[in-house]
């Protein structure tokens, strides 16, 4: 990495003098009303709604020619949040991001892009994303920030060609041992002094084969850092991960109509043992994960609708948009008025997988959203 960093760092490079050397300000806010059902495994039913947030507000600004410096605040916010806490630290309050009230910096990173689409660099704090694309994009492993969500990654993210339209990407990410700023699932724990660097490597081509637009194949490795026995137990193990996703687009009429269709699986190869996990099985969790997609864009103008269903098994630790041990079916739709302004409306189910023999039913959660984006 050290040598890398001196190939981009001796590459001829000069003092912009034009806009791209100016201090540039920009920021997208995403809010609106969230509603939400449980129904308990007892049977019992709750429900919640709230008016919730989130804003972000980055400045950025180039220089020495292909270098950029770049720093964001992001905040979410609820109208039943309890207090606002605004804090910079190297792990978020949850295992899967920010608490509603909370306010810190997710991005804060020195970058490097060569020219011609050559190598870039990202060093410090800064968001990274794989996911299906649709209108109703997920990922089964690395997506920060989805929604009104809040992730980082701490660390450095090498991302360079590599031969025939792929790209290689590796991402060293730093973990506090009080947790991360990404979305890692319990049983995962980062108290081990061994668990601080996990590694991301990934292969990616988004050049169109046919209808195919779309293919990656990466692995997720996170050195002890699963405590398969529970995170009272001084048991680690590695978590390791592999993970491929596929999406293409389908022209259906001259107007611009056109589908947009994916599908990803997953399978984590050491997994926490079941009984960790409470879902009343035997042995160790299961490790599967699999989603499919597909969306209609410009049914009319500005107009798509998306359709999601995938399942992820109890072992599956590193969604931000699955979570272990449910099935997930979801539509969307959206409206983007223009580049800077959309509305949105989901609707969504998700319902346990594995269960107790002792419970009487799994437990469901439907939830559905009316929000809008705005860019600025």
């Amino acid at each position: 990495m050290l040598a890398t960093l001196l190939l981009a760092m001796t590459a001829p490079v000069a003092m912009a003098q034009d806009a791209d050397s100016a201090w540039k300000f920009s920021g997208d806010l995403r809010g609106g009303y969230f509603a939400s059902e449980r129904t308990a495994r007892d049977g019992s039913q709750s429900d919640d709604d709230a008016f919730n947030a989130r804003l972000r507000v980055a400045l950025q600004r180039g220089f020495a020619g292909n270098w950029t410096f770049r720093t964001r605040a992001a905040g979410r916010f609820s109208s039943e949040q309890d207090g606002t806490d605004i804090y910079l630290r190297g792990y978020a309050p949850t295992n899967v991001g920010t608490e509603f009230g909370d306010v810190t910096l997710d991005e804060a990173y020195l970058g490097y892009s060569a020219p011609s689409d050559g190598m870039r660099v990202r060093i410090g704090r800064f968001q990274t994303g794989f996911a299906v694309p649709g209108v109703a994009s997920k990922g089964l492993d690395r997506n920060d920030s989805p929604n009104i969500d809040v992730n980082w990654t701490d660390g450095v993210h090498l991302d360079l060609p590599v031969a025939n339209d792929w790209r290689g990407h590796v991402i060293a990410q730093y973990r506090h041992r009080r947790g991360s700023g990404g979305v890692a699932r319990s049983p995962l724990d980062f108290s081990d002094s061994d668990s601080r660097t996990s590694l991301f490597l990934g292969l990616e081509n988004n050049q169109r084969l046919g209808p195919v637009d779309h293919r990656m194949l990466s692995l997720t490795w996170m050195p002890a850092s699963l405590a398969d026995q529970g995170t009272a137990n001084a048991s680690r193990e590695d978590y390791l991960a592999i993970d491929a996703r596929v999406a293409g687009t389908w022209p259906i009429h001259d107007d611009g109509l056109r589908l947009v269709a994916g599908a990803e699986v997953g399978y984590a190869l050491n997994t926490p043992a079941s009984a960790v996990l409470g879902t009343g099985q035997r042995g160790d969790s299961d490790g599967l994960a699999w989603q499919l997609q597909a969306s209609l864009y410009d049914i009319a103008p500005g107009h798509h609708l998306g359709v999601a269903y995938g399942r992820a098994g109890a072992g599956w630790l590193i969604s931000p948009d699955f979570r272990p041990n449910d099935a997930l079916a979801e539509i969307r739709y959206q409206w983007r008025v223009n580049p800077k302004l959309s509305f949105e409306a989901r609707i969504r189910e998700r319902k346990e997988i594995e269960i107790p023999a002792t419970a009487r039913r799994a437990r469901v959660d439907d939830d559905f959203y009316l929000r809008a984006s705005i860019k600025f």
